[in-house]
Order: C-alpha cells, then sequence, then structure tokens
C-alpha cells in the first residue's frame, strides 16, 4: 500500500508543477483564483484525500465521516488531528511536521512551474 501512497504524492506534486506552466503558458500569468488554479485544488485535493484514504486503511484507523469531510474541507486543520488519533501524540507531531514539509515542497513547486512557463513563454 507504501507505493500507492507514493503515487498520491507524485500526483501532488505533478500537479504542483504542471498547472502553473501551463497557465502561464496559456495566459501569460498565474493567478490564485484562476480556472487553472481552482482545477490545481481539486486535483490537489483528489491526491490528499487519496493518500489518507490510504494511510488510514494502512492503519486500520476507523474515521468516521466528520473526519473524511474535514480532510477536503478543512485540510490544514483536520490532518493534524488524524496524525495525532493515528499515530500518538510524538508521531503525530513528526508526521504533522513531515506534511508541513510536503506543503512547502508543493509551494516550491508551484513556483518552480511559474519560472519555467515564463522561460518557455
Amino acid at each position: 500500500m507504501g507505493g500507492l501512497k507514493l503515487y498520491a504524492l507524485a500526483l501532488l506534486a505533478a500537479a504542483s508543477l504542471i498547472v502553473p506552466v501551463l497557465e502561464v503558458l496559456f495566459t501569460g500569468r498565474v493567478e490564485p483564483l484562476s480556472k487553472f488554479g481552482i482545477a490545481q485544488t481539486l486535483v490537489a485535493l483528489t491526491a490528499i484525500y487519496w493518500w489518507y484514504h490510504l494511510d488510514k486503511d494502512e492503519r486500520q484507523y476507523q474515521a468516521g465521516p466528520l473526519m473524511n469531510v474535514g480532510v477536503v474541507a478543512v485540510t490544514i486543520v483536520a490532518l493534524p488531528i488524524y496524525f495525532i488519533r493515528s499515530r500518538g501524540w510524538t508521531r503525530g507531531f513528526i508526521a504533522t511536521g513531515a506534511a508541513i514539509a510536503v506543503f512547502g515542497a508543493t509551494y516550491a513547486l508551484e513556483m518552480l512551474g511559474e519560472w519555467i512557463g515564463r522561460a518557455l513563454a
């Protein structure tokens, strides 16, 4: 199952890099609430939920409907809660730190994608 979780993270990374490239090539700039940005957000949320679903199955964690919806609706709040509840305090904080690093990496990939798009345009 760990391999599939990597595919989910790869999808998140690919969307973070490719969508800004395409947006710059098609529109000349990147805007946060553009159609491209909304599409990227939908792909990112799908990848995050896919990863979460695989992780909770791997850990045999029984999440309620509120947690499941929360991971999509308020990811920044729900994921740390999930990490602590599924792993305990110490490993939950470590997982939260890793998630912050992943989100930082996706932001860096977005900036790189924008730069690549400008270089290609």
